[in-house]
């Protein structure tokens, strides 16, 4: 075959490809849902499009299933309201009248912060994707008094103080993007170094940064040790990079090709994962609270084999909050074979956390991966997390609006969670437990300890 040949298959097969990727997503990812949720927040939450008017329109519950699923989700397990309830009771006598869904108290508890709703937006770290958008991210999270992870490299990667892209923002740019609109005392900034961001010390540069000292003092500011992601465990961070900026990270970073010999139009860079044994991972932890005595501490850890035994040396050394992060969670750049081979998925997690209820530890657990409703959240509080934190649909909602997007967002979210916790006869997120939850599944339901909606 001739080389101009072979040069347009191969173009035509890159743009087959690419298409491909981006109908995948379109169709595996609710994009559409949080689109409207992001233009017309609690509007969006009644199923009229624009042909439908209110009191013509005749709907019912959609029983169709778009995808077949390679593993379980939370999509099977449902609610299950009750006829009686006293929770109910208890709350129209604390009002001197019936309660409304508006009634719901959905102010929560986040690893040594308030929320005003149980709900975080996930740490995003320094791929093009999350940063170029960053300064809409963080205010979108701050006004929306929910807290906001910073995740690994984006100080080493984009400068700390100074930008190593005119286009980019800082470190310090996209934290304070946050932290100037944060409406105390609600609110808080969690923020990983990877084993490249220790090199620079990144977490001593923060906490001994006069203008983010008054945070601390605050208790807004939370140190995570990241032990691994839902997309990727086991693996480090990884993106790619111009031959400049490979050249100036190389003595960091691993890169696959030498910038200085091998000509790219990106380079491949790739973070070290972190080598942990219980040990090690208890001596970090302790080391953390004796030289930043001021920071809350967090966990943040991928779809594991030995979570419970992870969970266990969080609770005995009594860390603020543990992040899980199942295998369907968003990514900027994985190897397509780790996201599809590698990990526990989401729901198997969630199981995870509910065994650790049972057996007793108390770190308080935030769960993460492919979340994008009210429905999650609050399934996932009937099985033991104390939260849950959301990455993509934060991504898709500041797309359509920035920082009100967001906003948007997170206010239809916001009433998902009220009307279902309020059908519940709940007002109060700690009150939401097994006894709301079924599944559709018999298998699901013996492994969760949750009745078969069937049985």
């Amino acid at each position: 075959m001739s080389e101009p040949l072979t040069k347009l298959f191969m173009k035509v097969a890159s743009v087959r490809s690419a298409a491909a990727a981006g109908r995948t997503f379109l169709e595996s990812y609710p994009v559409d849902e949080i689109i409207q949720k992001a233009k017309h927040g609690k509007d969006a939450l009644y199923p009229f499009s624009d042909l439908d008017e209110y009191g013509r329109a005749l709907l019912g519950a959609d029983i169709s299933v778009k995808q077949a699923t390679r593993f379980s989700t939370l999509d099977e397990l449902v609610l299950l309201p009750p006829i009686f309830t006293p929770k109910r009771l208890e709350r129209m006598t604390e009002l001197a009248r019936e309660p409304f869904f508006s009634d719901v108290d959905l102010e929560t508890a986040i690893g040594g912060f308030r929320s005003r709703l149980p709900l975080a937006m996930a740490s995003m770290g320094s791929t093009d994707v999350a940063h170029s958008q960053s300064p809409h991210l963080g205010r979108g999270a701050a006004e929306a008094g929910i807290p906001m992870g910073m995740g690994e490299n984006i100080a080493t990667v984009w400068g700390y103080a100074r930008r190593t892209k005119a286009s980019m923002p800082t470190f310090k740019q996209r934290l304070f993007a946050y932290l100037d609109h944060v409406k105390e005392p609600l609110g808080g900034v969690v923020i990983q170094q990877s084993v490249e961001d220790a090199f620079d010390e990144l977490w001593h540069k923060v906490y001994t940064d006069p203008d983010v000292e008054p945070f601390f003092r605050k208790g807004l500011v939370a140190f995570e040790v990241k032990l691994g992601q839902g997309a990727k465990p086991g693996l480090g961070g990884e993106t790619k990079v111009s031959r400049d900026a490979a050249r100036s990270l190389k003595g960091k970073y691993y890169f696959p090709d030498d910038p200085d010999t091998v000509e790219l139009d990106l380079y491949e860079r790739h973070s070290a994962p972190g080598t942990y044994t219980e040990e090690i991972l208890r001596g970090q932890l302790r080391s953390l609270r004796t030289n930043f005595p001021r920071a809350r501490i967090w966990i943040k850890t991928g779809p594991f084999r030995d979570l419970l035994a992870m969970f266990r040396v969080a609770s005995q050394e009594r860390i603020d909050a543990v992040l899980v992060d199942g295998k369907e969670g968003g990514t900027g750049m994985s190897p397509v074979i780790a996201l599809k081979d590698l990990g526990l998925p989401t729901l198997a997690c969630l199981k995870r956390i509910n065994d650790a209820r049972l057996e007793g530890l108390r770190a308080p657990f935030v769960l993460s991966g492919r979340l994008f409703d009210g429905g999650h959240v609050v399934k996932a509080l009937a099985l033991g997390a104390n939260a849950v934190a959301f990455g993509r649909p934060f991504i898709v909602a500041v797309g359509v609006g920035g920082a009100k997007g967001i906003r948007n967002y997170l206010e239809a979210t916001e009433v998902e969670i009220r009307m279902l916790i309020s059908s519940l006869g709940k007002y109060k997120v700690a009150d939401v437990s097994h006894e709301d939850v079924g599944s559709l599944d018999r298998a699901l339901a013996d492994a969760l300890n949750i009745p078969f909606v069937y049985a």
